[in-house]
């Protein structure tokens, strides 16, 4: 008898926070075990609301402090059930014909501004259809993810868990299982020499991966050239991700810096980038921060979104994997102690503790287990 398979529908949005590229890594993860969508639900189900998630880019980088607010201000339940009233004749009718025509088997939401409209949708097609929140948040999540009608919601720490209970999340339908990240990091870092050799760098020199997320955000220019004044016997590789003015600026003038510089534009090379690297500078998003750990790698945070970054700086710190600052000059520091065998080490121990490199897979595992 052919076993006819489930189909799984993801619902995201391009606002920050890693959604696209979480629910990219369960979708791979299930592989062709479950036929899969992905949709954009302000895209594709409501037009109106699509302007404002379109704003979240340059809100983030022009006033992030506006974003922090914002971010605080509806960290509210009483504030939250006023929008999701405001958005539901946006989106309710088109979200429930979505659902409808796609006829999925699970629903996944990978973000937290339409899990109570999705319930409301789900219940009007007429349909049981498990709903699986999967929450990107690694620590201080924010209320809107939470609604206590869905039927699993996936957690990345025991912090998290802890949050998603005060908000009203039944202990019950929580499972703590890591922050999804694609399954080629599951296999942690390759042979080091080997990967600096394939990027064209001195295999044995200490390598220090500089990255600002996709938006190459957090004074990457700045660090490079207080790396390149301080004297340090190091390499770089830097993803300028989207920022193509960087990009251009230190290709430029790669061939005028002492040390040896790698420069990439937006690139799927990063795991192979981290496997060359003994350090990674970069911004705090919940994704990079994930990946990092599972490639063992010791993180200088170096920006970070109010609000909705900030638990992931305290994550890091906490856990003793990394160390936060802006200071081009606090880096070059750190970089300093890190260059110290034992220091390094010591680091290392406790990124083995909380590395969950797995998670994705694992978190695949269960929506295709969940009935």
């Amino acid at each position: 008898m052919v076993q006819v398979k489930k189909k799984i529908l993801y619902l995201f949005s391009d606002t920050g926070g890693g959604h696209r590229s979480a629910a990219s890594a369960i979708i791979k993860a299930v592989g062709s075990r479950a036929d899969q969508e992905m949709i954009d639900v302000f895209a594709e189900g409501s037009g109106f609301l699509n302007v404002f998630a379109k704003l979240y880019s340059p809100v983030i980088k022009y006033s992030p402090k506006m974003w922090g607010m914002l971010y605080y201000f509806l960290d509210d339940e009483k504030k939250l059930e006023r929008l999701e009233k405001i958005s539901r004749p946006f989106i309710l009718d088109k979200l429930t014909r979505i659902i409808k025509t796609k006829k999925p088997n699970v629903i996944v939401s990978v973000h937290p501004m339409v899990n109570h409209l999705t319930v409301e949708a789900i219940k009007n097609t007429g349909r049981k259809i498990p709903f699986i929140v999967v929450i990107t948040d690694p620590v201080t999540l924010h209320r809107a993810w939470i609604t206590p009608n869905a039927n699993l919601c996936i957690v990345a720490t025991e912090d998290a868990k802890k949050l998603a209970i005060k908000y009203g999340m039944p202990e019950k339908k929580i499972k703590v299982i890591g922050m999804p990240i694609h399954p080629k990091f599951a296999e942690g870092p390759q042979n080091k020499e080997k990967a600096r050799k394939l990027e064209g760098l001195d295999p044995k020199t200490f390598t220090i991966l500089l990255m600002g997320g996709g938006e190459g955000a957090g004074g990457m220019y700045d660090i490079v050239k207080e790396i390149e004044k301080s004297g340090l016997t190091v390499q770089l590789i830097v993803i300028a991700g989207r920022n193509r003015r960087l990009e251009e600026k230190l290709k430029s003038e790669a061939n005028k810096f002492s040390i040896k510089m790698k420069v990439y534009g937006f690139t799927d090379k990063v795991d192979e980038i981290m496997s060359a690297s003994d350090l990674i500078i970069t911004k705090a998003g919940p994704g990079t921060i994930a990946e990092a750990l599972a490639m063992n790698l010791p993180i200088i945070i170096t920006s970070w979104l109010p609000g909705q970054e900030e638990g992931n700086v305290l994550f890091v710190e906490q856990s003793k994997v990394g160390f936060k600052t802006s200071d081009p000059k606090r880096v070059v520091e750190i970089i300093k102690s890190l260059q110290n065998k034992i220091v390094l080490n010591t680091v290392k121990k406790n990124i083995m503790k909380a590395r969950k490199p797995h998670a994705a897979i694992d978190i695949a595992d269960s929506i295709l287990k969940h009935r």
